[in-house]
């Protein structure tokens, strides 16, 4: 289901700026999300690393998306620094982001609202737990939420999810 090897990670593939501002990616992080994504949501189909040896990015595939959407991804990178980016896309053309990172003129912990997650404005993110198994239940809760109702209309207005 997978697709990949567990190995040590390896953190000094990102470009020099990405490096500062989000800090180098956390690979056994990112296994644990995938682990724990593959076991709390029945409609991951597939949950595979970009790069076994040097990963960069988890790829979360759906079989189902919110109301229209026929399938949906979740693309999640997560920092040694505790930053990470959550990134949903449908088939419908549909984006929201929950991201912790510095950000200027932004809270660190903020949400790129659907339909197109625009880089600015932001909003702040309803998530305020930090550990990585955590925040992915909380991410699965917002996107169940989503799904069950049909809509985003509140995907960010939990209070405190988990």
């Amino acid at each position: 289901m997978t697709g990949d090897e567990d190995v040590e990670p390896s953190q000094d593939s990102q470009p020099a700026e990405q490096a500062e501002v989000f800090g180098p990616i956390d690979a056994g992080a990112l296994r644990e999300i995938r682990d724990l994504v593959i076991n709390q949501e029945p409609l991951v189909e597939e949950a595979s690393l970009d790069d076994p040896l040097n990963p960069q990015t988890l790829s979360v595939d759906l079989s189902d998306g919110v109301e229209a959407a026929s399938t949906a991804r979740i693309d999640i990178r997560w920092s040694l620094a505790g930053n990470y980016a959550v990134h949903y896309t449908d088939t419908q053309g549909r984006d929201f982001r929950f991201d912790c990172h510095p950000k200027p003129d932004a809270p660190t912990r903020h949400f790129h609202p659907p339909p197109d997650a625009p880089s600015r404005p932001v909003e702040p993110s309803c998530i305020t737990v930090r550990e990585a198994p955590l925040v992915t239940r909380a991410i699965l809760q917002r996107w169940r939420y989503a799904y069950t109702n049909g809509t985003f209309e509140g995907l960010n207005d939990a209070e405190n999810p988990p």
